[in-house]
């Protein structure tokens, strides 16, 4: 069997079979009046390219298709300052549990961190603050009257079980 696809099976796997998700110590990372996004300290894969970490997106209400969570695992750029999707579910409870209803382990495209977003945030949290290449992020005092943005750089809480990538 392909490694690759053995590697996306073992992903899929992953995500619908393991309730510890559900149980880790997630913390805070920004919220609106859509959503709670958390990133688990704990799971990050530490890297001075390259991190990762899991995501979950805690809906304040439920999406007409069910969805009250999403878990995605990011991937972050610190040198080209942009991020990917690597794996994804969406979950019908609230905090990554309950039935899941949508799972993807396709890789997204990579795009472009921009500021005020949850996104910006994360990286500024794995990288580090030096991480903002010339002209990206914000200055000293720029507004920041953008409502806060999910990891995919969408409003927070999409409102179907699909990827917006």
């Amino acid at each position: 069997m392909n490694p690759i696809r053995c590697l996306k099976w073992t992903f899929a796997l992953w995500l619908c079979c393991l309730p510890w998700m559900a149980m880790a110590e997630w913390e805070k990372v920004d919220e609106n009046y859509l959503a709670v996004v958390y990133i688990d300290p704990d799971k990050i894969r530490a890297s001075s390219v390259f991190p990762q970490a899991w995501h979950l997106i805690d809906l304040n209400e439920k999406s007409k298709a069910g969805v009250k969570s999403r878990l995605a695992l990011m991937e972050y750029d610190c040198h080209e300052f942009r991020r990917r999707t690597l794996a994804f579910a969406s979950k019908s409870e609230a905090m990554g549990e309950g039935k899941t209803l949508f799972t993807s382990t396709q890789s997204t495209p990579w795009k472009p961190v921009s500021g005020d977003t949850v996104a910006e945030k994360v990286i500024e949290m794995l990288c580090g603050h030096s991480s903002h290449p010339k002209g990206h992020g914000k200055g000293k005092d720029a507004p920041s009257a953008a409502p806060a943005k999910d990891a995919h750089g969408a409003p927070a809480a999409h409102g179907d079980a699909k990827p917006s990538h």
